[in-house]
């Protein structure tokens, strides 16, 4: 396989680019220059890993083609994203903007930007989402502006499975419950979820190779704990 990740230098990202990376071709997205080099020195085959050192929020089509050569993606893991953890009252728009442009304009645009190929291959897209961004789940204070782009994440999860099943490709997303990753730390200092970020990438990576051309459209709600 063919396969995009973006935000993989450190947590989920990070991991699931370890595991595909040993059989199948990767490319990785992250600002973290320096992260992306010692991960690429990390892998047992480091020709299966390469990288692009930019801010999601600005690439283009002229970006991507000169960077991926293949005319065919299997999949695109749209896992990159920020936390801002304030209390409603003090949230601001450059908040809003950061927050929206990276969590929810970021999974639209490279979903676009890459339609023609994930459509050549009859990819998939995953999202991932968060429980906080689904109905009936707790919320916390903080978290409002967060939990509404994950919300937003997986509203378009579904409306692009429908608008995208006549170009063969597939959209899902997973809401995830609590993983020990550096965001996690952030908006629950000292808390303790009971699973790292190696064994949710492994989960995805099992349940994505598992359900292919099975599922369309859904949010896999994901928790063991939730925060």
């Amino acid at each position: 396989m063919i396969i995009v990740i973006t935000g993989c230098s450190k947590g989920i990202g990070l991991e699931l680019v370890k595991i595909w990376a040993k059989h199948h071709k990767v490319y990785g997205i992250s600002r973290d220059l320096s992260k992306l080099k010692e991960l690429k020195s990390s892998l047992l085959v480091t020709d299966n890993f390469d990288f692009l050192a930019r801010d999601i929020t600005q690439l283009n089509s002229e970006i991507l083609n000169n960077w991926i050569v293949e005319d065919k993606i299997d999949l695109l893991i749209n896992n990159a994203g920020i936390l801002i953890n304030k209390p409603f009252k003090e949230i601001r728009y450059d908040d809003y903007r950061k927050l929206m442009d990276i969590n929810y304009w970021a999974s639209f645009n490279l979903s676009q930007l890459l339609l023609e190929k994930l459509s050549n291959a009859k990819g998939q897209i995953f999202n991932l989402s968060s429980m906080g961004g689904v109905n009936y789940s707790s919320k916390f204070p903080g978290l409002s502006l967060y939990s509404s782009s994950k919300a937003a994440i997986s509203i378009l999860t579904e409306c692009l499975a429908e608008e995208l099943k006549e170009l063969n490709v597939r959209v899902n997303a997973f809401a995830l419950g609590s993983v020990q990753t550096e965001m996690l730390d952030k908006a629950f200092p000292g808390y303790n979820a009971g699973i790292s970020a190696g064994e949710m990438a492994s989960f995805i990576v099992n349940f994505i190779s598992s359900s292919k051309n099975l599922v369309n459209g859904q949010v896999i709600r994901v928790a063991k704990s939730n925060p």
